[in-house]
């Protein structure tokens, strides 16, 4: 069994050494797609996004509002005009994501009592943009409007530790558990990497099996394993699950080591959910393999299968709020279940026997495509009408 196993793993090794495709979408290209990732969230939280004024007032008042927005940290003052199709321009271009309205009657409104207002245009649909944009202006206003509130009341003789007293009375005290300072490099990335991963493995997996099948090669496969396809089929996969485990523990030494992302769970548990991550897109490319006969349909369902995981894996959207089919489809991919259990052990550190089912699941996805479909590489091997299909 040994001397078969290890006539198929050399053949195998052979075709990787020969064919540029199999080391570059193993090795090379997910470590420079990660030192890509790496780079663009080099700066953990976005700041000093571009920004137009619209200043119709001109009064210090307005101009205290302008070097307030112009002070965030998530902004960035590019321009003040007075002319409003002028900040249009600038958005239109794309040189600014929004338009500070400030009016005429600010000073009129904040005198009178009445309350001062400025507008803010921008494009919600970029949420993340948005969110940090209305988030930064809250914060702007909210500042600007307790600089009034203490001139006003400290104008009339009030003590000044009364004015906080009195602007905010009530305040809520905030405690998150996870992610405090909103690094998106703690949110994304840990679930982007894991996400690129998932679809090269699938590729490589159906290219690796269905070339056997479009060459017409699967009889001599076959035969260095002395006809036993449960030995060909494992020596076959094996280089691979090595080289793409070994990369998602690259993975996640850049992540500790580079990125700061807190690891708080069982280490060895996680190295073993990655090894079943990575045999789970196998067992599935092996599957949709075995099901079409076809490398082209195959590769045609691994797209479909992988290209939108990322969508319903419930990081950017959660789940529960998704209807019943997305839930279903939700359920029914790998990267769900992998990327819940390694967020819950690496940032949350949950015990070990809550993510325990999530790891039973990843292997299920490994373990029953290979039972029911390994079958079929016999009848592959001895049927001609298989091979040669592109």
């Amino acid at each position: 069994m040994f001397l078969s196993f290890w006539k198929v793993l050399r053949r195998e090794l052979h075709i990787i050494a020969h064919h540029p495709f199999y080391y570059l979408f193993t090795f090379i290209i997910p470590i420079i797609t990660f030192l890509v990732l790496c780079a663009i969230f080099y700066h953990e939280i976005p700041r000093d996004l571009p920004v137009v004024v619209c200043n119709r007032n001109g009064s210090p008042f307005s101009l205290e509002i302008i070097r307030e927005i112009d002070a965030s940290p998530s902004l960035k003052v590019v321009a003040v005009t007075p002319n409003f199709s002028e900040c249009v321009r600038y958005v239109c271009e794309g040189r600014s994501y929004a338009v500070i309205y400030i009016p005429e009657e600010v000073d009129d409104y904040s005198t009178a009592g009445k309350g001062a207002f400025i507008v803010a245009y921008y494009n919600n649909q970029w949420m993340l943009v948005s969110s940090l944009l209305s988030r930064a202006l809250r914060e702007v206003t909210s500042n600007v409007s307790l600089k009034e509130e203490v001139r006003f009341r400290t104008g009339k003789g009030e003590p000044f530790p009364l004015v906080s007293i009195y602007s905010t009375p009530i305040v809520v005290d905030a405690q998150p558990l996870n992610n405090p300072n909103l690094n998106y490099r703690f949110f994304l990335l840990p679930a982007i990497l894991p996400s690129i991963i998932q679809g090269l493995v699938m590729m490589v997996s159906i290219r690796s099996f269905g070339s056997e099948l479009k060459h017409g090669t699967i009889r001599e496969w076959m035969a260095r394993a002395n006809g036993n396809y449960w030995i060909a089929i494992v020596a076959k996969a094996f280089p691979y699950t090595l080289g793409f485990t070994s990369v998602t523990l690259f993975m996640m030494t850049l992540l500790t080591h580079w990125g700061n992302v807190p690891f708080r769970g069982n280490l060895w548990f996680v190295v073993v959910t990655n090894l079943f991550f990575i045999l789970a897109y196998q067992g599935m490319g092996f599957a949709f393999v075995s099901i079409t006969a076809n490398l082209r349909m195959a590769n045609s369902l691994g797209g479909f299968y992988t290209g939108p995981a990322f969508a319903f894996a419930g990081i950017t959207y959660p789940t529960i709020g998704m209807p019943l089919p997305a839930k279903i489809l939700s359920s029914a991919l790998p990267l769900t279940h992998y990327l819940h259990l390694y967020l819950e052990q690496s940032i949350r550190g949950v015990p070990t026997y809550i993510s325990f089912p999530k790891l039973c699941i990843l292997f299920c996805f490994f373990f029953v495509p290979f039972l029911l479909f390994a079958p079929r590489w016999k009848k592959f091997s001895e049927d001609e009408k298989y091979w040669g299909r592109i």
